[in-house]
């Protein structure tokens, strides 16, 4: 293997001997492409740490990103995500949307086509004074007419006078209002709609409700006088079609303030903040929350209260106690849901498959659950993967790999004739190494069941994975022929390393990894060591069991730091053996 020689810049900047290193492009291009780019930015990032800090960096903040998009469901007031957009001028919003029952008025265009003795088509807007002309028939009164009456009665008036002709009526253009929207709307003022246009259109051209407007309480108001109340939860909750009137020019629409805020969390459907009128009670947030899940602990209600500037919380007895306490603004009612676990087992169980699991249920369980072990199970090779684990793992797999590469950096530095190839390839199969979150538990039904304080309990997201008894050890490393050995019980591990032709120069033979099925890890030498105090005569060889013999490196400081990362490959190499001996079967 060609040695690898890195070249560094040493530059004296200050008097106190602060050292940069500049690493070589040849170096740097003979690496992997992802180790290369690893390096560079571990490299630039160390440079701005070593940079000097000449102000306080909590002197000036950040500008904070809107969040809205990410808030939780639980956070948020029901009906605000129906108001999604608002009109962003004042200018007229006229899109035509005609029926039969729009009541016409001055300013609407209609065009009537003739057809018969008298042939004609032509556009006639509606007058002041609420009618239109039509040449050689005279005046039409159409204002206050629906849209239905307006075509009959020009139908009446062309058949009275012209025998044989038809008219045909259709609306060419609606005339525009101007309504005012006022109160805690999100963008009050002045609009121009079209004629048809209803009340909640135009609330929702205005962009809705603001933080401090009910979507209860909106009153639209003609001649100072309140002619119709919005309650949009009756749409959004209740789907009722409430019937809406045409705006008029004049109009107001004014978006009263909210009145009690109830915050319905845990084990509902749809756990939200409602808004509740003055005198409802607190059954009708549950009500609106869609009601109860089907994990709800009924024994388990609670409202908390703010009485005389603090938090109170009072213990529901049942959930129809509820219908008798009448909301308060800033209520929170929270019912405990049971917790379960999903989780799955997989490989040799009798009913293989995900389950849901309660709370305090165990792996016994778990496997009494799917059916026991098949016949050919093999407990003591089994994996328990866990969620939390997979995670501490992922980071520390991270860290270790940062390490890495500042001891390669570093060593390049301090030895530039050390051979470093061996500590590159591992520090590359550590980042290509998945993270497993494997933790060593029992599995064994009859220890499990004789004594329940080797019993693990289970946490959601945990997966067993169960292999088949198998005849064989797996070889890795530096060896002639990496493969597989048929297992022989009263063969030590250099039977096995022999059988698949010995070492190879390259091999550490003083520094040999063995994974035991159940995932323990042991390291051989000759003197004590990171996992076990063990020589090769003392190990017992398993079934299923690892056998890693590592590149030799000639550095002992670079061999110890390179402990750890051994450790982690072959754990996860455990791991996928198993995991492919379950999906092969």
């Amino acid at each position: 293997m060609k040695i690898i020689k890195i070249l560094t810049l040493v530059l004296i900047f200050s008097s106190t001997s602060l050292l940069a290193q500049e690493l070589d492009e040849k170096y740097l291009e003979s690496l992997p492409e992802d180790m290369r780019k690893d390096i560079l930015d571990q490299a630039n990032d160390r440079d701005k740490q070593d940079k000097p800090v000449y102000r306080n960096d909590t002197s000036q903040l950040d500008k904070q990103e809107d969040e809205d998009e990410d808030q939780d469901n639980r956070d948020k007031i029901f009906g605000e995500d129906f108001f999604s957009t608002y009109q962003s001028t004042y200018m007229p919003v006229n899109e035509p949307n005609f029926d039969s029952e729009y009541i016409l008025d001055y300013g609407d265009v209609l065009k009537i086509q003739l057809i018969g003795l008298k042939n004609s088509i032509d556009s006639y807007e509606i007058l002041r004074d609420g009618s239109i002309n039509i040449p050689d028939i005279g005046n039409i009164n159409l204002s206050g007419l629906s849209l239905a009456q307006a075509i009959q009665a020009i139908q009446s008036k062309v058949e009275s006078l012209y025998i044989g002709t038809k008219a045909y009526t259709s609306m060419e253009n609606m005339r525009d209002i101007n309504v005012l929207i006022s109160g805690n709307a999100f963008n009050p003022g002045i609009y121009t709609l079209s004629g048809n246009s209803n009340p909640l259109q135009a609330l929702v051209i205005a962009g809705g409700i603001n933080e401090f407007g009910s979507y209860r309480d909106i009153k639209v108001k003609r001649n100072n006088k309140v002619i119709q109340i919005i309650d949009v939860y009756q749409y959004l909750i209740f789907g009722s079609a409430q019937k809406h009137i045409r705006l008029q020019s004049g109009d107001l629409i004014f978006v009263e303030k909210r009145n009690n805020l109830v915050t319905v969390d845990g084990a509902v459907k749809r756990p939200m903040i409602y808004e509740l009128k003055n005198g409802e009670t607190l059954d009708k947030a549950i009500m609106f929350a869609n009601g109860l899940d089907v994990d709800s602990d009924l024994n388990n209600i609670t409202l908390d209260r703010i009485v005389g500037g603090r938090v109170t919380r009072a213990k529901v007895k049942s959930i129809d106690e509820l219908k008798n306490v009448a909301s308060i603004h800033k209520d929170v009612v929270n019912i405990r849901r049971f917790k379960f676990r999903d989780v799955s087992i997989s490989g040799s169980v009798n009913n293989p498959g995900s389950y849901l699991m309660n709370e305090g249920e165990t792996v016994y369980d778990l496997i009494i659950k799917a059916g026991g072990y098949s016949k050919n199970a093999y407990p003591f090779g089994g994996i328990f993967i866990n969620q939390n684990a997979k995670e501490v793992n992922q980071l520390a797999n991270e860290k270790l790999y940062r390490d890495l590469l500042t001891l390669i950096m570093n060593q390049s530095s301090a030895s530039p004739e050390t051979d470093l190839t061996p500590l590159i390839t591992l520090a590359t199969d550590l980042k290509d190494t998945k993270v497993t979150g494997r933790i060593q538990v029992e599995l064994d039904l009859q220890k499990l069941q004789s004594n329940p304080s080797l019993n693990t309990i289970l946490q959601d997201g945990d997966e067993i994975i169960i292999p088949e008894l198998v005849n064989h050890i797996y070889i890795f490393g530096e060896i002639s022929n990496q493969g597989t050995v048929l297992y022989d019980e009263e063969k030590d591990i250099n039977y096995y390393i022999n059988k698949q032709g010995g070492f190879l120069n390259s091999a550490d033979r003083d520094a040999i990894y063995v994974l035991l099925p159940n995932g323990e890890s042991v390291r051989l030498e000759n003197r004590k060591n990171l996992f076990m105090n063990y020589n090769d005569s003392d190990i017992t060889i398993y079934p299923g069991s690892v056998i890693f013999v590592p590149r030799k490196i000639n550095s002992e400081y670079l061999r110890r730091q390179s402990i750890q990362a051994y450790a982690t490959i072959l754990g996860n190499i455990g791991v996928s053996v198993a995991s492919l001996a379950v999906l092969k079967d």
